[in-house]
């Protein structure tokens, strides 16, 4: 989807309303009390890619973390900070496309991402890790049948794929199962060299 067409999607879909982007996914306070609260009890770094309204950047931010967020969508990054004034929680946030932030090297100590697919992103994200650094993941995945043809689907992964584009990664926390039709990843990497 070209970038023009992209933001305009999100933001009438974020000027409508998506009531179930507004809580933290299960998965993420799962994976942050299991594995990242033990190694940064004292908070750090944090970057939400394709954050939208901040489900996860605003419940980050009230425990003291210094969260960037990065969305193509000026309409959620609007009500972004809307919500962290109302907090009272200071965010860096940029509404762009996450294929054009300047990542920078090592600059987090965590980085979630959640359901918003581009390749091309996954090495940038490594590289913005600092060392012990984790990333959280969820994505939707290609799940089909033994028997079903194979479909090319640019939107979803296939199968174990999210290990080959976190290599770099120690996976720490990973399952995919199948979900309403379709597939998850559950994904926990850190990385350690």
């Amino acid at each position: 989807m070209e970038r023009a067409n992209k933001r305009a999607f999100w933001d009438l879909k974020y000027e409508q309303g998506l009531p179930s982007l507004t809580t933290p996914d299960p998965f993420f306070l799962s994976a942050y009390e299991r594995f990242v609260h033990p190694s940064f009890a004292n908070a750090g770094m944090a970057l939400d890619l394709a954050g939208g309204v901040g489900r996860h950047a605003l419940w980050l931010a009230k425990r003291k973390w210094r969260v960037t967020v990065v969305d193509v969508s000026d309409v959620a990054i609007g009500k972004l900070r809307q919500a962290a004034d109302h907090s009272n929680v200071k965010l860096n946030l940029f509404a762009v496309d996450a294929a054009e932030y300047d990542f920078g090297p090592t600059r987090f100590d965590l980085v979630v991402l959640f359901y918003h697919l581009d390749r091309s992103l996954f090495p940038k994200i490594v590289s913005s890790l600092n060392l012990g650094g984790f990333v959280i993941c969820k994505m939707a995945v290609s799940w089909e049948s033994e028997t079903a043809p194979r479909t090319t689907d640019d939107s979803a992964l296939a199968k174990d794929e999210l290990m080959s584009l976190f290599s770099e990664l120690d996976v720490i926390d990973h399952h995919e199962r199948p979900i309403r039709g379709r597939g998850v990843v559950e994904f926990v990497g850190k990385k350690s060299r």
